[in-house]
């Protein structure tokens, strides 16, 4: 059984995922980033170097892609580095006690390194201001990253725990965005849903409403989003109607504006980070747009004396399904590589891997030993929480957020700008 967190007023990975608090639209695109940072003689248009310059093509469920590999993985046998390893990762975003056991095991110390949002992360991985020998990077921004030479191959044989442990459609053909996983090993795994305070709502009300449930005034000022484009405007689209969480449609963005822009408005709906793990626990917010991992985390922020059994959440059905994942990379210029592939095979142990979902950040790693069922019964999530568990089927059926083209992602970034005008 879970005990409560250990930190309850953390400033987590949470805060910022996807661009968090609408930081995205004050920030420099990621082509502006890595332009300012090509190097002399690179062409200008982002698309990278040597034989990565013909442009990649954007990854979906329809169409992976086996990114290029431009240079030589490490050899196998190259000897382990004395570290200390540089992680640059979400804040709290991983669980200290399991990075102590590395240390440990290793001799080696491990030095921990932030950032606020991915734009941040990524430029300084870009211009060197930070050299990390591990990085966290959302699934989005890989093929940019391949494209500048920014990440280092994989060696295989130094991950075995990879093909021991995780989902095979992670590495047989290999995730859509990464075929044959050159690049990336997943580090957690979640969908998209509705979360709700079950001595407000009947699960049976909340599974009739679905999205809806985020426009219901009944709700009016109990009501979260999150502050988050890319998330909130998909969200929106598929309670319109559609499916097409990545659409290029100007009037779905702009329907999407118009709803989000009402229920703010008319329903005292309110842009937050914090609304699922921390506020609805709390008794500020009735039902919020979810990530399940947050969900599954909230029960560490319950009040001293509410059960879990307040907390619900629901998801649509298979195959209408939003779902999501980080990643694990070992960034071209990291000075340890060895020793990062040694901290990626150790957090793909099931052992480590499932103590940092389990006892610190309730975000679930594609293991195949994780079963739903086993993972109720055990109280690591609590059976009215069984939606928030996440299957190996729904990763390979549900819907993908993706990576948007600059044009496209200029539309939805518009749309948000009114958005948080009119908020």
């Amino acid at each position: 059984m879970i005990g409560r967190h250990p930190m309850e007023n953390r400033w987590s990975r949470r805060q910022f995922l996807g661009r968090a608090a609408g930081g995205a639209v004050a920030l420099p695109s990621l082509s502006a980033i890595l332009a300012a940072c090509s190097k002399p003689g690179d062409d200008t248009g982002g698309s990278g170097t040597g034989s990565a310059a013909t442009e990649i093509p954007i990854a979906t469920l329809e169409n992976p892609v086996e990114l290029p590999v431009t240079m030589d993985p490490i050899a196998a046998d190259t000897p382990i580095e004395s570290g200390p390893l540089v992680l640059y990762n979400w804040a709290d975003y991983i669980h200290k006690k399991v990075v102590a056991e590395f240390e440990e095991e290793y001799g080696v110390d491990v030095e921990i390194t932030t950032y606020n949002n991915m734009e941040e992360g990524i430029q300084k991985v870009a211009n060197g201001q930070v050299t990390p020998d591990v990085f966290v990077p959302t699934v989005g921004y890989l093929r940019r990253l391949v494209e500048r030479d920014l990440v280092m191959p994989l060696q295989h044989e130094l991950i075995p725990n990879m093909l021991a442990n995780v989902w095979p459609s992670y590495s047989d053909p290999g995730p859509y965005y990464d075929l044959g996983w050159n690049y990336t090993v997943p580090y957690t795994i979640y969908t998209w849903g509705i979360a709700y305070r079950r001595d407000r709502v009947s699960d049976e009300d909340a599974a009739a409403q679905g999205w809806d449930a985020l426009w219901n005034p009944e709700y009016a000022g109990e009501i979260s989003l999150y502050d988050s484009y890319g998330d909130t405007i998909a969200v929106t689209i598929m309670r319109n109607g559609s499916l097409d969480v990545n659409t290029s449609d100007p009037a779905l963005i702009d329907a999407a504006k118009v709803a989000i822009l009402e229920t703010i408005n008319e329903n005292e709906a309110r842009l937050t980070i914090n609304g699922v793990y921390a506020k609805l626990p709390a008794g500020d917010f009735t039902v919020a747009e979810a990530w399940s991992g947050d969900i599954v985390g909230a029960q560490w922020y319950l009040p001293k004396g509410t059960g879990t059994d307040v907390l619900g959440y629901w998801r649509p059905e298979p195959g209408q399904t939003m779902i999501g994942n980080d990643s694990l990379v070992v960034p071209a210029a990291a000075e340890r590589p060895r020793l990062a592939h040694e901290f990626i095979n150790f957090m793909l142990d099931e052992k480590h891997g499932t103590d940092n979902f389990v006892n610190w950040n309730g975000y679930q790693p594609p293991f195949t030993s994780i079963e739903p069922g086993a993972l109720i019964d055990q109280g690591v999530v609590p059976e009215n929480l069984s939606d928030a568990v996440v299957t190996e089927a729904m990763f390979v059926d549900d819907l993908t957020p993706v990576e948007l083209t600059p044009e496209v992602e200029a539309i939805w970034l518009d749309a948000w700008t009114e958005i948080k005008a009119g908020a």
